[in-house]
């Protein structure tokens, strides 16, 4: 069991200290905000890398030669959308996040390898972010002060009702970081089109930055 911290903001350290932070446990005394992505305006938020990509009909998403790089091509057209579109909200990508972490050496977190099997599995049961990915999230929106995380967590093939053909899709979680719970979770579909195409891939984001916007 993990020890309750108070209410009110955690004085972050460097290194050790914020190690430390992300063992201590999420709170049990402020109230969790009403689900819906209303709450990320005026927030600093952890938009997490792609994590997982399936095989799409014709290839992998976006013309990629590999898993890896169809998902590293999908974060940047996340971070593209998500900032062509603006909005009420700060967004973390990526790329900041990674940028930090060569800044602070001692902090042994990586964004791109989160222990996200179980939140992939049980997507529709799990309410709580266990450890070890509550710790490493945790630690890593330490570094930002942030509270909520958006997560493009997987690209997937949607076949379409009463259709021969499908669509890309985004299998996206909305986190409460310091709560450690799923706020919210569900598909965003992108446009009618072939799903390994880069026009796929870019509406897809389109549709991920409309819908996690505030």
């Amino acid at each position: 069991m993990r020890n309750r911290i108070g209410e009110g903001r955690l004085a972050l350290a460097l290194g050790a200290g914020l190690i430390a932070l992300a063992a201590c446990g999420r709170s049990g005394d402020e109230p969790l905000p009403v689900p819906g992505f209303g709450v990320l305006s005026g927030q600093r938020v952890l938009v997490l890398p792609v994590q997982y990509v399936r095989p799409m009909p014709g290839g992998w998403v976006g013309g990629a030669s590999n898993a890896q790089a169809a998902a590293r091509q999908a974060d940047l057209e996340i971070a593209f959308a998500l900032g062509e579109l603006g909005g009420r909200a700060t967004w973390v990508t990526p790329d900041q996040q990674i940028e930090a972490l060569r800044r602070r050496p001692s902090i042994r977190v990586n964004p791109y390898a989160f222990s996200a099997d179980e939140l992939r599995q049980k997507a529709e049961k799990l309410k709580d972010v266990r450890d070890p990915l509550y710790g490493e999230i945790r630690l890593l929106a330490a570094l930002f002060d942030s509270r909520y995380a958006v997560w493009p967590l997987e690209l997937v093939y949607a076949p379409e009702e009463e259709s021969t053909g499908g669509r890309l899709a985004i299998r996206t979680f909305l986190l409460d970081v310091r709560a450690g719970t799923v706020m919210w979770y569900g598909l965003i579909r992108g446009d009618e089109q072939p799903p390994a195409s880069p026009g796929a891939l870019a509406a897809a984001a389109q549709a991920f930055a409309l819908q996690v916007s505030p």
